[in-house]
């Protein structure tokens, strides 16, 4: 039965090899990323400036983060469209969903790094018991091991567990909230079976990966072989000709010769960018295949979780957090109005 389940739950993945057919999921992917890498680099350079420079290197740095997060969730919403019957949206209309599903990405992320942080702190706290007088290392023996698996779980389940979840729920039409509590009870209750998918969908989009490189450095081997041995004949017939004319001499041939080095390194050049560009796409067909992927993992253990209690309740401590802020908020200016009205009490009238 569990041999059954596994072979049904690989199947499923190998389905997000269907991506690669549109060629619209590899302009999402590519464009993104490139805009990103352009942006990012503007903001290496802003930091490396330093002082406000730096500020806007780290806000450019963000921007190139929602670049490329708006490429990953376009191709998701392509995915998730074409699992419900749906024709996908083409390029742009996808591009502008995709932002607006990273900007919540972004958000639900934040929130979940400071319930981290919060986590962390809380889980520190359990380290002051170590440092009482006799049975501080007897406790630290206990404390220690507990607190590694705390923090391990928790980190892993933020990297690489709430982020590709997050992003099929922000493309389901899910709110912040919505998103943070999927995220809450997926890993509250299926955390190593999402895990053990997340880990398979790895393996197969690295070797996509791979397979794709292969085959591009086949071809760029071949054909640069190809193109410098035709290289090598134009210049040697151009050699020959310079070398028999009867008004020709031996600094013709030379000139002749050097003008096909010239050409053979140019044409190095070419191949070079060239190369780099099909690389680039290999690595684009990873990406395309990881995004479509966790579109499965997400149908097959968060579809039919219902995380609207959850929510509700994260929303109501929400709103009880900000009343709590305004409260405080309106103590503290009552409080300065009565000071000051305390020191114009205090000011003695002009003339006595």
């Amino acid at each position: 039965m569990q041999t059954q389940t596994s072979t049904a739950e690989s199947a499923n993945l190998l389905s997000a090899l269907e991506a690669l057919r549109s060629p619209a999921n590899l302009i999402l992917i590519v464009v993104t990323a490139v805009l990103a890498l352009a942006i990012l680099a503007l903001a290496m350079g802003s930091v490396a400036h330093g002082g406000a420079a730096a500020t806007f290197g780290l806000l450019l740095m963000l921007l190139a983060w929602l670049v490329g997060e708006t490429g990953y969730c376009g191709v998701t919403l392509r995915r998730l469209q074409g699992a419900r019957g749906q024709t996908p949206g083409g390029v742009m209309v996808s591009a502008l969903s995709g932002f607006y599903a990273a900007i919540k990405v972004l958000l639900s992320m934040l929130l979940l790094c400071v319930a981290m942080l919060l986590l962390m702190l809380l889980t520190s706290l359990l380290f002051l018991i170590t440092q009482i007088p006799g049975i501080g290392p007897a406790l630290n023996f206990l404390v220690f091991p507990i607190v590694a698996l705390i923090i391990g779980v928790s980190l892993y389940a933020l990297l690489f567990i709430a982020a590709p979840l997050a992003a099929v729920a922000a493309c389901n039409g899910r709110s912040v909230f919505g998103i943070v509590a999927t995220v809450v009870l997926v890993i509250r209750g299926r955390l190593f079976d999402t895990a053990l998918r997340g880990v398979l969908l790895n393996l197969m989009a690295l070797f996509v990966i791979a397979l794709a490189l292969t085959i591009v450095s086949i071809g760029v081997t071949a054909s640069g072989a190809l193109q410098h041995m035709v290289q090598i004949g134009n210049s040697g017939g151009i050699s020959a000709y310079a070398g028999n004319d009867m008004y020709g001499t031996y600094g013709d041939s030379f000139g002749g010769m050097g003008a096909g080095a010239l050409s053979a390194l140019s044409g190095l050049r070419t191949i070079g960018a060239a190369s780099i560009v099909l690389y680039f796409l290999a690595f684009s067909l990873g990406f395309i295949v990881y995004a479509s992927g966790w579109v499965v993992i997400f149908n097959d253990t968060a579809q039919d979780l219902d995380p609207a209690a959850l929510e509700a309740q994260m929303r109501a401590q929400a709103e009880r957090v900000q009343q709590k802020a305004r409260d405080a908020q309106a103590r503290a200016a009552q409080m300065a109005r009565e000071h000051t009205g305390k020191s114009d009490d205090k000011t003695p009238p002009p003339g006595a």
